[in-house]
């Protein structure tokens, strides 16, 4: 309770303005109305209504929670993550396709290159390998042919990512493959390591 920056903040308010403020809770974030309350009993002792109120509250923040829960968990069944041991640990499709369009479609080709080498596709690892080369020089050529903005090179990263996650996951993981959701940090620090330098000569290098 000690967190709730608007306990301080009530403080000045009367019991009439704090008791508005239950009735039109809609207009208020849950700080506040539990702050309210708070402020009330100190002043007034329990009563049946703002125990109704707070158990309301209650209520109400364990169906969010249920509700979060339940969203995580489909959004894992929809994206074939497993909480079995025995499963490999991959970089999920989403992350493949943020570091394409973020980074370019050759960070997204490490990560997918690593996912296939944890599930033993040497194969699939060369042609991942190639068509990102290949496709990362094409995109660096026709933006500097073509002097185009940052936005069209976006769209290039982002359908790189598309077919390393659409054509190439698909073929050699498979679109059901069941696997473990690899925490994505470590990549992002690298990539960033590699990028600022890359930014900055390009940037006094003008």
């Amino acid at each position: 309770m000690s967190d709730n920056r608007f306990i301080e903040k009530f403080q000045h308010k009367t019991d009439s303005e704090l008791e508005y403020i239950l009735e039109n809770q809609k207009n208020y974030n849950e700080q506040a109305i539990v702050a309210s309350i708070h402020i009330l009993k100190e002043r007034n002792g329990k009563s049946p209504k703002l125990e109704f109120i707070e158990t309301e509250i209650k209520i109400e923040k364990e169906k969010k929670e249920i509700a979060r829960k339940k969203t995580i968990e489909q959004d894992e069944r929809k994206n074939n993550i497993t909480d079995d041991p025995n499963a490999p640990e991959l970089h999920s499709k989403k992350v493949i396709m943020v570091f394409s369009g973020i980074f370019s479609t050759i960070f997204g080709t490490v990560l997918l290159m690593y996912n296939l080498k944890q599930t033993n596709n040497q194969t699939g690892r060369i042609q991942v390998l190639i068509f990102g080369i290949l496709y990362t020089i094409i995109t660096l050529v026709v933006v500097n042919l073509l002097n185009i903005g940052s936005n069209i090179a976006l769209i290039f990263n982002i359908a790189g990512g598309g077919i390393l996650t659409e054509y190439f996951w698909n073929k050699f993981i498979g679109k059901e493959f069941q696997h473990r959701k690899r925490s994505w940090v470590k990549p992002a620090i690298i990539s960033v390591l590699i990028t600022i330098p890359l930014v900055l000569a390009a940037i006094y290098g003008q």
